[in-house]
Parts: structure tokens; C-alpha cells; sequence
């Protein structure tokens, strides 16, 4: 995600900005920028990569400016360039804007604004933000609305066009004393001093200098002077936040109060989801991915489907074979990628290969990339990074939108991956059903492309499973002294107990297997004895009689049951402890199922004093063979 910061009273504006900027550099970014007042106009510098090339592009442009605002930029719209960078400004250079999140509509704003004359110099959704707010800049100085008043107006009546996410900030010469922010869906806070005050994305940017915050809510925008706030809606109604006094020590401040960057990277799964879904699925169930090329003629082509992963990353391409196979009736291979570049694998131009990365900078992802374009595949990025090798390179790219991970396990990405391979299968269902008539409305695929109020529905679902947090958190404590676990699942389930042995084993340093159920008993079950735990996945109709069976197999040797059961099923009379988990679509599962799976494995390794943001011989993004 990216970071806003902005400045206005006595101190030097900049320099204020820029140090506080520096206090979000953990969230990832690919360039920075800061726009401030410089005589009729507003100055704009921008440079790639980290801060430190900004402040030196900014040598030789020394301002006394009272006011300025400043961004990191996590690209989506546009590749890593100076150009694209943030603050973007009107065509007037008298207004910038910098912004986080993705104005969904900014297509047909753009297409109006050239008509009008407006001129873009970007890639970005975002300038479409600072020609909008021009253009209604405009409308309110013949109306006779100047200063303050108008540019407060003519912000809200820009917003009132925009469908998508924001949080905002913009400076103009029409007010030179003031900035104006405006959120919805994207973190925005105020931070209040005397005779000065702060804006950032997060609160940690602003706890060198006050405690005292206003969290902005959806649908809010804000007028900041040196000497006060004012507050209203999109249509200027007046709206009253209570400041909150911030307890929390710098240093987690900085993880949003959590003790670790995995907890609160768990805790945003839920705005992960939604992020991804955004501006993809419309309201009649159909899925649009702009940006991938393919046609109903390019799906005739591809007689297979190969996915390619590492890891996490593996796991859910695990989950997109089932899914894949459901709905298209076609054969998908799953593949680690460190095995697949050196299997001279039977990929071909008519094979579609699905590369799955979170970084895409994974060597051995790329290995396999190179190796399928070699052999005349179609390869299809399925990535976090905009800017990365992997979203360069490949054919396709579909972005997950999860933002900077930071926790080395792997949490909010996994479900960002398993809910854009969900969008990709429906698509692809969608031009299998253009070029050969497909009936969707019957067989296998059916249930899941006339349900995209599913996936609509997945981030409530995350959150009633946060909502367990500390009955999880009890279990954990029960459990962290057992030797060895076992996941045991079936289907989508047994997909899902990969990924949640892979979380426990990551950061706790027990020793944890995922199997399918059906073969423990060709030869893992002669190590479950009393100390091991197995955590049953009962959530699939067609085979949890069969689940249950397995489970009383292992409890037959004295393990340690925890099964995970849908709400309303019927629990299993083997279990020990119960998990229970909102009900969705058997293919949905996997993602609800995870996050207790991730709980749980944080709460066993915290019980353990392990270190859990950066577990011992890992890397966040393995970039050697």
C-alpha cells in the first residue's frame, strides 16, 4: 500500500513531510514524490525508488513553504516510472494531488477530460483526480466560490464522479493555507497539533509530533488549516469525529498496534479480498479483467492449463487445479517450480501457464516462466508487484492488489492469490462459454459462476472468523507443547491443509505434515501416537462422513483431534476441540478456512517465544535457485 503524508503551521513543510514519510517506508513502495507552494505554482519533484533519491533531487530547490504533502507510491496503474509518480498535478500546475487506492471509472473520467482539452502526462488513474477537481475548480469560481470554500466544493463534487477506492490530499494556490483530504476505503488520519497539524496513510508517521489523531471515516472530507479542522461530508453536510489519544510506543505504532506485521497483515485479509474483487466482478456475475488479452479464440487454443508456484504460492495454484478443472473440464497440472523447469515439461502453444508469485522476483518462478515461453506457451502472471520481472515479463498479468507484505509467512497474499485465481477460472468460464457454447447454467461448473455474490460475500466471512481471534488464541496455548501435527483434509479441504502445515512449520519450528486423509493409513499413521495433534478440514458435503472416519482412525491412537467444521454441521464426537468456520461454497472454502489456520499457527509460535516476523533460514522473497 502506498503512504501519504502532508504538513501545515511553522515548521519547515518539506522536511516535515519527508521525515514523517520515512516512518511508512516499511509498507514497500517503488518512488516517491512532494508537491509544496512555489510561487503561483505548486512545485512537484518525484524519483524513483526510495526517499533518499528524492531528498537528493530535491537539493538545489530549497522551499520555506509552511505547507506540503508527500507520497510513496506501490504501483498498479502504470509502471515504476518519475512520470508516474505522485503528486500529479492539473493542467494549470496550481494544484497537485496525491492518492492511495484505484478510481475504478478513471477510463471514461480520462476520455471526458481530453474532450474537454485536459492534458494527461501519466499512466495513472490518479491525475484523472487532479483534471476532475480542476474542471470543477472551474464551475464553483463562475458560481462565485473562491478560496477555501470553493476548493473544499469543487473537491467533494470531483469525488461524487469517481467509483473506487481513495484517500486523498491536495494542495492548490487557490487556498494557499490550506489541504484537502477525502477518504473511502482507503486509511486516512489527522494528526492535531498547536497552530500546526499532520495528514498521513497511518498513524506512526505522525506520533513524533502528536498523539492526538481523527480517524477518517468513509465518505469524509476535510479541510486542514494551521489553526483548525473542518469536516464534512461528500455533500457538505457537517460530520463530528472524536480525536483519539494514542497509546501505543512508536514501535507498534508502526504494525497499526499489533505486536507483529504477520498479526496485522492477518487482520487485513479481509480489505485484501476486496481489493482484489474491486472493479472485477460486476453486478450481473461476470468477471472483468481488462487487462488480459485473451479472447474466446485464444481459449479454443488452449487444450491445457499448467499452474507454477513455490510454496504458498504452490498451495493455492493447488486450490486453482480443482477449481480450474471444475469449471472448464479441461486437464490443469499443478507444479513447483523449482521441479517443472526441470522436467522438460509437456507445455506447448497450446497450453495456458498460470505463474503464481507474491514478489514476482522468485528465481525459480521466473526459471519456469522462461522455460514455458521457450517451448511457445502462453504464460499468465498471476503477482503483487507491478513492477516486478514476473509482471514484465509474462504475456498476461493479473495483480492481486494485496500491497506490501511484510510478515515473511505468507497470510493476506495467499488469499489474495486463491480469490484472483477464483476471478481467473470464472473468466475463463466466461470465453470457454463464448467460443463453444457452453451451457453454465447446469454440470459441475454451474454452482460457482452463478454465485459471485460468494465472493462478494468472502470479506464478512473473514471477518466473523477474526472475530474468533481469542477463542483460537485459547487453543493455541493448549497446543503449542504437542511434537508433531498432522493436516488432514480432502478436496479443496486437503488444498487447504497444505498451506496451514506450511504456516506452522514456518514460524513455530514444528514439525507439520498435510496429507490427504484417505492416506494415512498407507503409512503416516504409524507416527501419530499420544503428543501428536491432527487438525481435521471437515468442510466439504461429498466426503465428510469419510473425514469423519479418518479422524477416528488417528483418535484411535490417542492424538489430539481439532476439527474444522462449517457452522450448523454436526461435530465430529472424536474431536477434542472444535473450529468452526461461516459456511460458503465448498471451492470458497479454502480462503475461509485459512484464517484460523493462520491464527492459529501465530499463536502457537508466539506461546513457543518464537520469532515470528522473521522466522529463522527464510526469506521473504527467494531470489536464488
Amino acid at each position: 500500500m502506498c503512504g501519504i503524508t502532508g504538513y501545515i503551521g511553522e515548521r519547515p513543510a518539506v522536511e516535515t513531510a519527508l521525515n514523517n514519510l520515512k516512518r511508512l517506508e516499511y509498507r514497500g513502495y517503488d518512488s516517491a514524490g512532494v508537491a509544496f507552494p512555489n510561487c503561483s505554482r505548486v512545485q512537484v519533484v518525484r524519483a524513483i525508488g526510495k526517499i533518499v533519491n528524492l531528498e537528493q533531487a530535491l537539493q538545489g530547490k530549497e522551499s520555506v513553504a509552511r505547507v506540503a504533502i508527500a507520497h510513496t507510491r506501490w504501483a498498479t496503474h502504470g509502471r515504476p516510472s518519475e512520470a508516474n509518480a505522485h503528486p500529479h498535478t492539473d493542467c494549470t500546475g496550481r494544484l497537485a494531488v496525491v492518492h492511495n487506492g484505484i478510481i475504478e471509472n478513471y477510463a471514461e473520467l480520462r476520455r471526458e477530460l481530453i474532450a474537454l482539452g485536459h492534458r494527461f502526462t501519466s499512466e495513472t488513474d490518479t491525475e484523472v483526480l487532479a483534471h476532475l477537481i480542476e474542471e470543477c475548480r472551474k464551475a464553483e469560481a463562475e458560481r462565485g466560490h473562491e478560496g477555501i470554500e470553493g476548493m473544499m466544493e469543487a473537491v467533494r463534487a470531483a469525488l461524487r464522479r469517481v467509483t473506487g477506492s481513495y484517500a486523498i490530499a491536495v494542495i492548490s494556490q487557490d487556498a494557499p493555507d490550506a489541504v484537502f483530504v477525502a477518504r473511502k476505503d482507503s486509511p486516512l488520519v489527522i494528526g492535531l497539533g498547536e497552530g500546526e497539524n499532520f495528514l498521513a496513510s497511518d498513524i506512526p508517521a505522525v506520533m513524533r509530533y502528536t498523539r492526538r489523531v481523527v480517524l477518517l471515516e468513509d465518505g469524509d472530507v476535510a479541510m486542514i488549516a494551521p489553526d483548525r479542522v473542518i469536516l464534512t461530508d461528500l455533500h457538505g453536510e457537517t460530520v463530528v469525529r472524536e480525536p483519539l489519544e494514542v497509546t501505543w510506543d512508536d514501535a507498534a505504532a508502526e504494525k497499526g498496534g499489533f505486536p507483529h506485521f504477520m498479526l496485522k497483515e492477518i487482520h487485513e485479509g479481509a480489505r485484501t479480498v476486496r481489493a482484489t474483487l474491486r472493479g472485477r466482478l460486476m453486478e450481473n456475475g461476470t468477471v472483468a479483467l481488462p487487462g488480459l488479452p485473451f479472447t474466446a479464440e485464444d481459449w479454443k487454443r488452449f487444450k491445457r492449463v499448467a499452474i507454477v508456484g513455490c510454496g504458498t504460492a504452490y498451495h493455492a495454484g493447488v486450490v486453482g487445479k480443482r477449481l480450474f478443472e471444475q469449471l472448464l473440464r479441461r486437464p490443469v497440472e499443478t507444479s513447483i517450480a523449482s521441479e517443472f523447469r526441470y522436467s522438460d515439461p509437456l507445455v506447448d502453444a497450446e497450453t495456458l501457464v498460470v505463474l503464481i508469485s507474491q514478489s514476482g522476483e522468485t528465481a525459480d518462478t521466473l526459471a519456469a516462466m522462461r522455460e514455458a515461453k521457450a517451448k511457445g506457451a502462453t504464460t499468465l502472471a498471476v503477482v503483487n508487484v507491478v513492477g516486478s520481472t514476473l509482471a514484465r515479463d509474462a504475456d498476461a498479468v493479473l495483480l492481486t492488489q494485496a500491497g506490501p507484505e511484510i510478515g515473511v509467512a505468507s497470510t493476506k497474499a495467499y488469499l489474495a492469490q486463491l480469490t484472483a485465481l477464483a476471478l481467473l477460472g470464472l473468466y475463463l468460464a466466461q470465453l470457454k462459454q463464448e467460443g463453444e457454447g457452453l451451457d453454465l447454467s447446469s454440470g459441475a461448473g454451474s454452482e460457482l459462476f452463478h454465485s459471485a455474490s460468494a465472493l462478494r460475500e468472502l470479506p464478512a466471512l473473514i471477518e466473523a472468523c477474526l472475530a474468533k481471534e481469542a477463542e483460537i488464541a485459547a487453543l493455541a496455548e493448549s497446543l503449542a507443547q504437542h511434537s508433531s501435527f498432522f493436516y488432514l483434509g480432502r478436496g479443496y479441504d486437503y488444498a487447504a491443509a497444505l498451506e496451514a502445515a506450511l504456516k506452522l512449520k514456518e514460524i513455530s519450528y514444528i514439525h507439520a505434515e498435510a496429507y490427504p486423509a484417505g492416506e494415512m493409513k498407507h503409512g503416516p499413521l504409524a507416527l501419530v501416537e499420544p503428543g501428536v495433534a491432527v487438525v481435521g478440514f471437515c468442510t466439504q458435503h461429498s466426503t465428510n462422513e469419510k473425514m469423519v472416519s479418518n479422524l477416528k482412525e488417528v483418535k484411535a491412537r490417542e492424538a489430539t483431534i481439532i476439527a474444522v467444521v462449517r457452522e450448523g454441521d454436526t461435530v465430529p464426537d472424536c474431536a477434542d476441540a472444535v473450529i468452526t468456520v461461516p459456511v460458503t461454497l465448498d471451492a470458497l472454502m479454502p480462503i475461509v478456512t485459512m484464517v484460523p489456520m493462520q491464527l492459529l499457527a501465530y499463536y502457537v509460535a508466539r506461546a513457543r517465544g518464537c520469532e515470528i516476523d522473521q522466522p529463522r533460514n527464510l526469506a521473504k522473497s527467494v531470489t536464488v535457485e
